[in-house]
Formats: C-alpha cells, sequence, structure tokens
C-alpha cells in the first residue's frame, strides 16, 4: 500500500455534501486513506499527482457485473433476454474450466479498472466446481479491483462431446434444486478467501432465479443461504415479463427475508407497492440500462422509480459478453431514457418541456456513492471524504474530445472515454497511470483470452441449440420456430 500521495490542482467531486466540489483543490492520500480534501495543501515527503486540467473523483462503482463471460465480448451483441438464456447458460457455460474463468475474470476487471472503475459486484453463476469457485475469487483478488465476489447457486449443463443430451431433464436439472455441495463450498469459499469481514473484497451470495420455480423451492435455498450471512444478496428480480406475476417481493416479506442485504437487480416489472415495500425494508436495486433495454428486461427503469421513493438504487454493466466494461454508456442511457420519460408528460400536455428534471450530477451519484450505499460499503468508498479508502479517479481533460470543459459532470457522462481515465487508485495503490495499467502484460493476456475465446467458440458449436431452445418457450413466453425434437447429440 502507498505512503502518502498528495493530487494537486485538480477539480473535485467530492460526491460528500459536508464537503461539496471544488474548481481548485489537493486530495491528500496517507497510508491508504483519504487525509484531506482542500485547497492548498502543503505537505512533505509525497508523491505528487499534478491534476490541473483534471477531473478528480471517487472511484466509479459497479453494483452488477458478469465478469466470466470476457472472452465471449460480442456473442450477445443480438440476442434478447431468451436467447441469452439459451446460448449462455445452455450452451457456453458448461464448457467452462477453472482457467477459463479464471483469465475471464481477471481481464474483465482489469478492463473495469482500465474505466476508472474501482469496485464491481461479480455475480458469478459459473460455478460448476469448486475448482471454478476458487478460480473466480483468485481472479479477483490478483485483479486489485475492490468489491463483493457473489457466489452463484445456478446450475449449468453438463455436455460431454459424443453423449447424447436428455432433453427432457436439461432444463429441470438446470433450474432444479440447488445441490447440497455448493453450500458447503460456498461455506469453504468464505472461510478461506473473507475471514476478514472487511477486506478489499468480500463475500456475497447470488441465488437462483427466483421467478422460475416453485416458490417453494426459491424459500428453502434463501434460508439455507442466509446461515452463510454474506455481505449482499445479487438477486436478479423483476425482468419484464419474466415475473411472470410471481409477486415474489411480497412472498418475500411474507418469510421476512426483505432488509438491506437484498440487492435486486433489475427490477423493472415491479409494481410502484412492491418498491415501495423494498424501500421500507432497506434493499436497494441496480439497473443495467445497456443490456435491460436492448434484451426485454422491462420499462421504465428503474433506478429513478426507486429515487423518487427515496430508496437505494445503482448502476452496473451486467453482461460483459455484449456490453463495454465502462459506466459511460450506463450512465448516458440512464439519463437520457428518464428525461424522455418525463418529457413525455409535458408532450401529452400538448407542451414542449421547460426543465430538465434529471441532471448529470445525478447519475455520477449513482456510478459512485450510491453503489456504495446500495451495498453497504458507503462507509469505505464512495466518496472523497477523509477516513475513507483512497478509491480515485482522475479524468485528463486534456483531448479533443474534452475540451475545453466547462461542466465536469457532463464532461463524465457525455464526453469521457476510457481514454480519459489517467490515473487510477484502489486502496491509495496506483493501479493506473498515465493512462496504462500498472504492471500488466497485456499483450500475455490478450493471448490468453484468445485462446480461451477460440476454445469455448469451438466446443459450443457441438451443442444442437436448435433442439434445446424450445425447451425454454414456455419459460419465456415466446413462439419457437420449431418444435421439441427428440434427437439431439453433441457431435
Amino acid at each position: 500500500m502507498s505512503g502518502r500521495i498528495l493530487i494537486k490542482n485538480g477539480f473535485v467531486l467530492t460526491m460528500d455534501p459536508d464537503i461539496g466540489d471544488f474548481d481548485d483543490a489537493d486530495v491528500l492520500v496517507v497510508d491508504g486513506k483519504i487525509a484531506e480534501v482542500r485547497p492548498h495543501i502543503v505537505a512533505d515527503d509525497v508523491e505528487v499527482i499534478d491534476a490541473k486540467g483534471m477531473i478528480v473523483t471517487p472511484g466509479l462503482f459497479d453494483a452488477h457485473r458478469h465478469c466470466w463471460q470476457t472472452q465471449l465480448r460480442t456473442t450477445a451483441t443480438d440476442w434478447t433476454l431468451s436467447q441469452y438464456f439459451v446460448n449462455m447458460r445452455a450452451r457456453f457455460s458448461a464448457f467452462y474450466e477453472p482457467e477459463d474463468v479464471y483469465i475471464g475474470n481477471y481481464v474483465g476487471l482489469l478492463e473495469a479498472l482500465d474505466a476508472g472503475v474501482t469496485s464491481c459486484v461479480d455475480h458469478s453463476h459459473i460455478i460448476n466446481s469448486p475448482e471454478h469457485a476458487d478460480a473466480g475469487v483468485e481472479a479477483f483478488k490478483a485483479s486489485g479491483v475492490r468489491g463483493i465476489y457473489c457466489y452463484g447457486f445456478f446450475k449449468n449443463p453438463k455436455y460431454k462431446i459424443g453423449e447424447p443430451i436428455d432433453l427432457p431433464l436439461l432444463v429441470g436439472d438446470m433450474f432444479g434444486d440447488v445441490e447440497e455441495w455448493r453450500y458447503k463450498d460456498a461455506e469453504r469459499v468464505k472461510l478461506k478467501y473473507f475471514s476478514e469481514s472487511a477486506g478489499k473484497i468480500r463475500f456475497g451470495i447470488a441465488p437462483n432465479e427466483l421467478e422460475f420455480r416453485p416458490y417453494p423451492e426459491s424459500r428453502a435455498e434463501f434460508s439455507s443461504a442466509r446461515e452463510l450471512d454474506p455481505i449482499i444478496y445479487s438477486l436478479h428480480a423483476g425482468m419484464g415479463q419474466l415475473e411472470k406475476d410471481v409477486r415474489l417481493v411480497k412472498l418475500m416479506q411474507a418469510d421476512g427475508f426483505l432488509g438491506p442485504k437484498c440487492l435486486f437487480v433489475h427490477a423493472a416489472g415491479f409494481t410502484d407497492e412492491e418498491l415501495q415495500i423494498l424501500v421500507d425494508h432497506g434493499c436497494a436495486c441496480a439497473s443495467s440500462p445497456d443490456t435491460e433495454l436492448g434484451m426485454g428486461m422491462g420499462f421504465p427503469l428503474v433506478s429513478q422509480r426507486i429515487m423518487k421513493l427515496g430508496g437505494k438504487t445503482s448502476l452496473g454493466v451486467d453482461i460483459v459478453s455484449n456490453i463495454a466494461g465502462d459506466l459511460f454508456a450506463q450512465m448516458r442511457l440512464n439519463l437520457q431514457v428518464q428525461r424522455a420519460v418525463e418529457h413525455s408528460v409535458d408532450f401529452k400536455r400538448g407542451y414542449m418541456p421547460g426543465d430538465i428534471p434529471l441532471k448529470a450530477s445525478d447519475v455520477v451519484r449513482l456510478a459512485t456513492i450510491d453503489g456504495a450505499k446500495a451495498v453497504g460499503l458507503d462507509g469505505v468508498t464512495g466518496s472523497l471524504t477523509p477516513g475513507k479508502d483512497a478509491d480515485i479517479t482522475l479524468f485528463d481533460c486534456h483531448a479533443i474530445n474534452m475540451t475545453p470543459m466547462i461542466d465536469p459532470y457532463g464532461a463524465i457522462v457525455f464526453n469521457a472515454n476510457i481514454h480519459d481515465v489517467h490515473t487510477v487508485l484502489v486502496c491509495g495503490d496506483v493501479v493506473k497511470r498515465h493512462g496504462k495499467l500498472v504492471g500488466v502484460d497485456w499483450e500475455h493476456w490478450r493471448k490468453k483470452i484468445v485462446a480461451s475465446s477460440e476454445k469455448m467458440m469451438g466446443q459450443s458449436r457441438h451443442v444442437p441449440i436448435d433442439k434445446i431452445g424450445p425447451l425454454f418457450q414456455n419459460m419465456f413466453n415466446y413462439n419457437a420456430a420449431e418444435q421439441l425434437r427428440e434427437d439431439a447429440t453433441i457431435k
């Protein structure tokens, strides 16, 4: 951990209302903590980072990401959510070996750091064995990113090339009861890697798709998961029509499952009454605008609905198999979609909009302090508050797309890209400097992830997806072009 760093002369956005923002100020980091934030700090024996012409913010916070899919980048470009389940969950996931998990997680988290994301909630539903779990956690730790590793209870199919597929049992096997070994292994992982409750990476749980199964099965799973005492539960729920009138929120409320540890991901399918119940119980929501809008997960986005109710909400990238690993697009989409929704009210009344209801500063908060609040880490990170860990991102405003910089919030949301992320600190350690990741041999990892991708694509082509796809049509309520055929063999 670095000793003393002084960030000088930056345009500082603290995300702390008691401190405010500065046109020209310094940030002093001592032993990995933020010590002071004010103009004209004088300090001896420090490494000086000249931030003149730069915006200094808390590190960005991604509240929902599936890091393991990095080597499948662009496969999901033109998929709906139903096609994603058929292909990613019923095909690609079966061929991941532990090494593939490590490569996907590690490179995916490097991508996050490169984009100024210092904290990430990794919803890891690729745990095909205990070795897969170890690989995911070890890659997380090696990356240098702060965050929460959410151990997934999802069951992925087990294919062997040359053997027939038992179609009637496939979906039941994937969405059936959680095997006992997963609970025991999750406990092992927690004890092995997360014995320090206040460590940089913390332990979470990612339960099954709770709305896809009979609720008594979900109740039993959630009851067992609670015994593991994670920092959060990352819960896919309320995904548009997939909610299917299950009314999961009220069922969980009746069982006493709702609380501040519950992070409901997507959640657009929930009613206003259900969202109020979540707010009343201290639950949070995470929205991934890109995938929700493009893949059919409901509309409008949940973030502003929760904000209006006074609840906790945040942003996430979601699947890196079709979305870039930065939060700039998520901030822009969240902002502009909500503006369009609000403007439509004026249009219906016969007026042109007279004001902007949601500001750029609101979504920068979503991508920083609000993400930390959503998962209970706001006492540690999310703002440039003295005493918090020094998770800091510096945006260079010298490039053509960032010049001139008049509104720093607007510059971040509407103009910045990963090439403008100049310096990144996590716990006071400089992990990106002068636009380059520190200590990363990218060519080495590029070759590894390409090789993993080519292997995965080659193996997955043996799965007769045209025969497997129709098995999911009732679950997703879509019309398949072809009906189920009984012969399915991986050749």
